[in-house]
């Protein structure tokens, strides 16, 4: 790895603070409190037998679905999307095993929701979320079937949205209350101040030996260079070729998601290296040949760079696998123009980040929320000034940080610590550059280098920024993306 240093002047480190202002914002209604700050204020929506239906007209056994409107106690009204309710008239609603109800408009400042149900059948799954319709097994929480009343508080969390799940019957709910502040005391503020979930990958390793013998057990024969059995290839290079050694395969157990790993060669620390103990990361992070590891698929915790009307640009929190920016050095030819190696445009790590991880990460639902986005690619974006390397502006779904925005203020952004990341264990099972001092990882940023053409920018474990050669397999991927609120 190239360890050369340079010297660099970054920006002035901007701090943003949060203002709790007293304006209520519920769909299109805004409303003033004679100028007392609203999160002073407990406010609800009461929900009974006879007020707040969601579902209406007459009892229907196989559960009504559509939208419906509650009103607070403010006067303002709310929209809810709901699945199989049934709508009897001895309580508030039923709803069908499977079925459920959430706000399609924000509730600002949301404290507690609290239920109270007819019988002790049906268990309740509570989910909670500041981006509309994106909800994750990461902010959840079940009250078992036993629980006749139950008060949820979000682990203080404060969203905007909730979704209420019936589990294993159908749930009789006699009445319900949504306590809220009407200011987004969590917003979605820019500048690396806050944090969401959304999206899945595997990141923690399995280390319970029950559940690696159920995993070990329902994978079945494991692959060869001869046969991959029912495990897939990972493509992955040595000595400038692609070989099968190394591979991994999705499982389902109960309601979890795991990814086993297996290889019988290490995964060079370059595309053109040979397999060897000294030419691999693995070893050193403790992963060895002729071994499967399991790491579960975990909700994605992204910061969250800048807010812009609807639209919220993330990065991920974590260095979430490790990847060559590029697997060669060599020039090609492209329409007739020359593209050197590190042109992101034609890069491996674009094309892996736009299929491979965004078709891994990502449900149909959440891939609907990403934006196509014009990513800058010009010769500002990159920190260097001339750089006969800059490409032409991309069209993605995700995409890594530039210089430009990997050094922002704005972005909260400006400063080595601020550019630290660990790795996921994932990660470091792929062979992505960890250090013992501090347990941080390099990761890539789309940038080229200004002087060589075999160079791309990267963050080192210290937050330092610098560069280092395309195909250099222990930088890791920090994916960033623009999402519609």
């Amino acid at each position: 790895m190239n360890v050369k240093r340079r010297n660099f002047v970054f920006g002035t480190m901007c701090l943003l603070s949060v203002l709790t202002l007293p304006v209520v914002l519920f769909g299109n209604k805004t409303e003033l409190f004679n100028g007392i700050l609203a999160s002073e204020n407990p406010y609800s929506i009461v929900f009974e037998t006879s007020k707040n239906k969601l579902a209406v007209g007459e009892t229907n056994p196989t559960g009504y679905s559509g939208s419906g409107v509650a009103t607070t106690e403010l006067g303002n009204e709310v929209a809810f999307d709901y699945s199989l309710l049934i709508n009897p008239t001895s309580n508030w609603q039923t709803i069908l095993e499977g079925g459920f109800f959430t706000n399609i408009d924000p509730i600002h400042g949301m404290q507690q929701i609290t239920i109270n149900k007819s019988d002790t059948t049906a268990s309740v799954k509570v989910y909670w979320s500041n981006i509309f319709s994106i909800f994750s097994e990461g902010q959840c929480e079940v009250f078992a079937a036993a629980t006749d009343s139950f008060t949820c508080t979000f682990d203080e969390y404060k969203p905007n949205y909730i979704k209420v799940v019936a589990i294993g019957a159908s749930l009789n709910i006699e009445n319900m209350e949504i306590e809220f502040s009407c200011s987004d005391e969590n917003p979605l503020g820019g500048g690396g101040s806050k944090t969401v979930l959304m999206g899945m990958y595997p990141q923690s390793k399995v280390t319970d030996a029950t559940l690696l013998s159920t995993l070990n057990s329902v994978s079945g024969t494991l692959p060869t260079s001869a046969n991959s059995q029912a495990w897939t290839s990972y493509g992955y290079y040595i000595s400038g070729s692609v070989s099968s050694y190394m591979w991994y395969i999705d499982i389902t157990n109960a309601t979890d998601e795991y990814r086993g790993v297996y290889f019988t060669s290490y995964r060079p620390n370059s595309t053109t290296n040979s397999s060897s103990s000294s030419n691999s990361l693995q070893d050193d992070n403790g992963y060895n040949t002729s071994t499967v590891y399991w790491f579960k698929y975990e909700p994605i915790t992204w910061r969250v760079l800048d807010v812009q009307s609807s639209s919220a640009f993330l990065m991920a929190d974590l260095v979430l696998d490790s990847q060559d920016y590029h697997y060669s050095i060599s020039n090609r030819t492209i329409g007739g123009s020359t593209v050197y190696p590190n042109n992101y445009k034609e890069s491996h790590i674009r094309s892996w980040l736009n299929d491979n991880f965004y078709n891994t990460a990502f449900t149909a639902a959440e891939k609907a929320r990403i934006q196509t986005t014009t990513v800058d690619n010009s010769v500002a974006s990159t920190g260097e000034d001339p750089n006969q390397y800059a490409c032409a502006n991309t069209s993605d779904k995700v995409f890594l940080l530039s210089y430009a925005e990997a050094t922002s203020a704005t972005y909260g952004l400006s400063t080595d610590a601020s550019r630290q990341l660990q790795p996921s264990a994932y990660a470091q099972s792929q062979g992505v550059y960890t250090y013992t001092s501090n347990g941080n990882s390099y990761w890539w940023l789309r940038s080229p280098d200004s002087d060589y053409a075999n160079y791309a920018r990267n963050v080192f474990n210290d937050g330092y920024v610098d560069y280092d050669d395309v195909f250099d397999t222990g930088s890791g991927v920090v994916p960033a993306l623009w999402i519609s609120l």
